[in-house]
């Protein structure tokens, strides 16, 4: 892997600490916050279980799996050369989690109170 600026270390942080928020309301969804850092993928497994048959949330789920699926590649991508590894495009990806973890807070909220 090539050395990578301060400019982008800190978007991947950034788009980490965004994917882990995400990750962490999934866990609240399904087995508790302490799935969220248990095994990579406990989390998301354990909400697709809790909401498996109620479509809306189902479908909500694997919109969050999709974004977090795309941040994972993002960061395994740093050890390929075709791909890419400027600020601006985890910032991208981050900007897209923080929007999907909102998004889908007020899915669950909504379907709470219904």
């Amino acid at each position: 892997m090539r050395t990578l600026s301060e400019t982008t270390l800190a978007a991947i942080g950034r788009m980490t600490v965004a994917a882990t928020d995400l990750e962490f309301l999934l866990a609240h969804i399904g087995a508790g916050p302490a799935a969220a850092f248990g095994r990579p993928g406990d989390a998301l497994a354990a909400a697709r279980a809790a909401v498996d048959g109620h479509d809306g949330l189902t479908a909500s789920v694997e919109a969050a799996a999709t974004q977090l699926a795309i941040a994972q590649s993002m960061l395994r991508g740093l050890w390929r050369d075709d791909l890419p590894r400027d600020a601006e495009a985890f910032d991208a990806v981050a900007g897209q989690l923080w929007r999907t973890r909102e998004w889908f807070q007020t899915v669950v909220s909504e379907y709470a109170a219904a």
